[in-house]
Formats: structure tokens, sequence, C-alpha cells
């Protein structure tokens, strides 16, 4: 009686074969890749190449994976008008106010004079 794993028959089938491409089925496949649009993963399929080894007759084919990258050049041109920035008052804290009625405004930095004009005008009418 055999044990596990040991077989007593000399007998061995081959299942599967490792397959050898030739140098023009590798270049005739390759250069189906190279087509513009083609799908590497169709052309994979269609031949029973696994996906990886065709890249790598591909980077082998051509010495990269991917074409080659060109600049193009770029021109900036220059706004119609000059970009002001808005100033930022040099004062971040807030500055108080007695107006001639005896009221007090603290008035913020960032309060436009515009605004504050209007709102004096409006508390010194109120007396």
């Amino acid at each position: 009686m055999p044990t596990s794993g040991h077989e007593t028959s000399r007998d061995f089938a081959i299942v599967a074969a490792r397959r050898m491409w030739g140098r023009a089925e590798k270049q005739s496949i390759v250069g189906e890749t190279l087509v513009p649009g083609a799908n590497v993963s169709a052309v994979a399929r269609r031949h029973g190449v696994a996906q990886s080894l065709l890249y790598r007759w591909r980077k082998d084919a051509t010495g990269s994976v991917r074409p080659a990258l060109t600049f193009v050049p770029v021109a900036i041109a220059a706004p119609a008008q000059p970009v002001v920035a808005p100033s930022k008052p040099a004062c971040t804290g807030s500055i108080e106010v007695v107006l001639a009625n005896g009221r007090l405004l603290r008035i913020g930095a960032d309060l436009d004079t515009v605004a504050l004009v209007r709102i004096i005008a409006a508390l010194e009418a109120r007396r």
C-alpha cells in the first residue's frame, strides 16, 4: 500500500505547458497594442497572453511602457487692467470714538469708511 503523496506508477501526464512565443509573434502582438486607441487588455485576451507579459514585451520593444512625453509651449497674457489687491488696514484691533453728543462708538479695523461716515451722520442727527 503506497503512503500519502507517494505514487508507485511512473506514468506522468502533462497538464499544461508553458507557451514559447516566437520573435515574430511577439512583434505582431506588440504592434497591435501600439496602434492609437488600442486596448492592451483586449489584445492580451485575444491572443491568450497575460497583460503583464504583454506590457513587458512592449517595454522590451519600445524601451518604455508609455510613449514619450512632449512639452507644449504656453503663453500667459498680461491682464487688461492691473489687478490691485485690496489694502488691509495696519491696525487689526478696534478704536473708540466719542461723538459730540457723548455717545461712544467702538469701530473695528475692517469697517468701511463710507459706512462709518453714514453711521456717524445718523447718530449725530439723533441728538
